[in-house]
C-alpha cells in the first residue's frame, strides 16, 4: 500500500468563490433516497448501501443553491441516476448495444441523436426520461433541450469510450483526455443545469461566445480534473488524469498527483481572470451574470463535496482535508 499527498481544493477554490447551501437540502435528500430505493431494478444492493453516504442531495445543494425545492429534488434526482450510470456502466446501454467491438466512431455523434429513451431502453433511462418529461423539459427552452441532449449522447459515448479503455488497460495522451473527459465525467450536464435551475434565458449566440465557452471550459475541467484527483485515490486506473500523467510523462503518482493539483489552481486562476474580462451582454446581462456564479457555484460546490461524501476518501475525509495524505488501495 503506498500514499500520495494530494491538494487541498477546497482552499483552492474557497479564496475565489462563495460557499453556499440550498436551504431545502435535508428535505430533499430524504425524499431523493426514498424515490431511488423505491424504483424497482434500479439500484442493486450494494448501490443502495452506498448512497446515503454518497450525499448526492449535498451536492445538489452547493451546486444549486437558489433554486427551490422541487427543482432541487429533480437535480437530485438525475445525479443519483448519473452515480448509478457512472458505477454501473452497462446500465448506459440496451442489451444489444455492446461496447466493444460495436463502439461507433467518435466523430460520428449523430448516431446518437435520438436522447430521450423509450420503455425499450435500460432502467437508468428510463428513470432520466421521466425526470426529463416531469421537470426539465415544461420549463427550458428548445434550445436548452437540443444542448442537453447532445450532452448525454456525448457523455454515453465517452463512457464507452473510457470503459473500453480501461478494459484494455488504454491510457489516452492527455490532450486526447482532456476531451474525453470533460463528456464522460457528465459535467457537461450538470452545467446545464444552472439555466434550468436559476430560470435563465441566455440565446445560444451569447451561450456560444468564446468568453463564455472559456469559462464553461474552465469549470468542467477543475471539476473533472478535481474529481480524478480524489477517485485515484478510491481506485486507480487508466481512465484518470493522475494515470495519463504518469504514463506521457512518466511521472511517480506523487508527481503526478501534484501536477494534476496545479493544473486545477491554474485553471481556477484562468476562470477568474476570464470572469474578470467578460464583456457586457445588453439586455442579457443579468442572465449572463447570474450563469457566470452558477458556474462558480458548481465550481465551489463540488470541490468541497469531495471531501463530505464518503465516496472517495470513506471515513478519513477530515484527515485527508487537512494533512492532504492519501492511502492508496
Amino acid at each position: 500500500m503506498g500514499s500520495i499527498r494530494i491538494p487541498n481544493f477546497p482552499i483552492l477554490c474557497n479564496a475565489h468563490f462563495e460557499l453556499r447551501s440550498n436551504q431545502h437540502c435535508s428535505h430533499v435528500t430524504l425524499s431523493s433516497e426514498k424515490w431511488a430505493l423505491s424504483s424497482p431494478l434500479f439500484l442493486d444492493a450494494e448501490e443502495e448501501a452506498r448512497l446515503p453516504g454518497a450525499r448526492l442531495g449535498l451536492l445538489a445543494a452547493l451546486c444549486f443553491p437558489t433554486c427551490d425545492a422541487s427543482q432541487l429534488l429533480a437535480i437530485t434526482k438525475f445525479l443519483i441516476v448519473m452515480l448509478h450510470w457512472t458505477d454501473r456502466p452497462r446500465s448506459l446501454y440496451a442489451d444489444e448495444e455492446m461496447l466493444d467491438p460495436l463502439l461507433p466512431d467518435p466523430n460520428e455523434l449523430h448516431h446518437f441523436t435520438i436522447l430521450i429513451p423509450s420503455l425499450a431502453w435500460p432502467t437508468g433511462l428510463n428513470l432520466c426520461d421521466r425526470i426529463w418529461s416531469k421537470y426539465f423539459r415544461p420549463t427550458t427552452r428548445r434550445d436548452w433541450q437540443k444542448r442537453f441532449q447532445k450532452h448525454l449522447a456525448a457523455f454515453r459515448l465517452n463512457r464507452a469510450i473510457s470503459s473500453q479503455d480501461s478494459m484494455h488497460g488504454v491510457v489516452p495522451d492527455l490532450e486526447s483526455y482532456i476531451g474525453i473527459r470533460r463528456d464522460a465525467c457528465g459535467v457537461k450536464m450538470l452545467l446545464d443545469l444552472i439555466i434550468y435551475a436559476a430560470g435563465l434565458t441566455i440565446p445560444q449566440y451569447i451561450y456560444e461566445h468564446p468568453a463564455l465557452r472559456r469559462l464553461r471550459e474552465d469549470a468542467a475541467d477543475i471539476i473533472g480534473w478535481a474529481t480524478d484527483v480524489a477517485a485515484y485515490a478510491r481506485r486507480p486506473h487508466s481512465s484518470n488524469l493522475i494515470a495519463v500523467l504518469m504514463t506521457e510523462r512518466r511521472y511517480t503518482p506523487q508527481a503526478a498527483a501534484h501536477c494534476a493539483g496545479n493544473l486545477v489552481k491554474d485553471t481556477i486562476d484562468n476562470f477568474v481572470t476570464n470572469e474578470a474580462s467578460l464583456p457586457s451582454f445588453g439586455d442579457w446581462d443579468s442572465d449572463v451574470r447570474a450563469y457566470v456564479q452558477g458556474l462558480q457555484d458548481c465550481i465551489v460546490g463540488t470541490l468541497n463535496w469531495l471531501y463530505e461524501t464518503d465516496r472517495y476518501f470513506g471515513d478519513a475525509a477530515e484527515d485527508v482535508r487537512s494533512s492532504g495524505w492519501v492511502f492508496l488501495p
